[in-house]
C-alpha cells in the first residue's frame, strides 16, 4: 500500500472516529432529555453513527478500487 492512500485511509478513519464519538454523546444524551424531543435527539445521534460508518465505507472502498486499477496498468500476469 502506498503512502498516499495510508494518509487518505488514515484521514477517513479519524473523520469516521468523530463522527461516531459525537453520534455516541448525543445517543446517549437523548435517554436524559425528556418530551418529544428525546426521539428526535435519538434519531440524530443514530443517523450520526450510521452516516459515519458510511462514510468510512466509501472510503475504503474508493481506496481498494484505486489499488485495483493501478495493479492492472501494465502486463498483468496470473498466476
Amino acid at each position: 500500500m502506498y503512502e498516499r492512500q495510508k494518509r487518505i485511509l488514515r484521514l477517513f478513519r479519524n473523520i469516521t472516529g468523530a463522527g461516531l464519538f459525537i453520534g455516541l454523546v448525543v445517543f446517549l444524551s437523548s435517554f436524559f432529555v425528556s418530551g418529544i424531543t428525546g426521539q428526535y435527539i435519538l434519531s440524530i445521534g443514530l443517523s450520526i453513527m450510521v452516516s459515519s460508518m458510511l462514510i468510512f465505507g466509501f472510503g475504503f472502498f474508493i481506496n481498494v478500487m484505486e489499488e485495483m486499477t493501478e495493479g492492472s496498468k501494465g502486463i498483468r500476469h496470473y498466476k
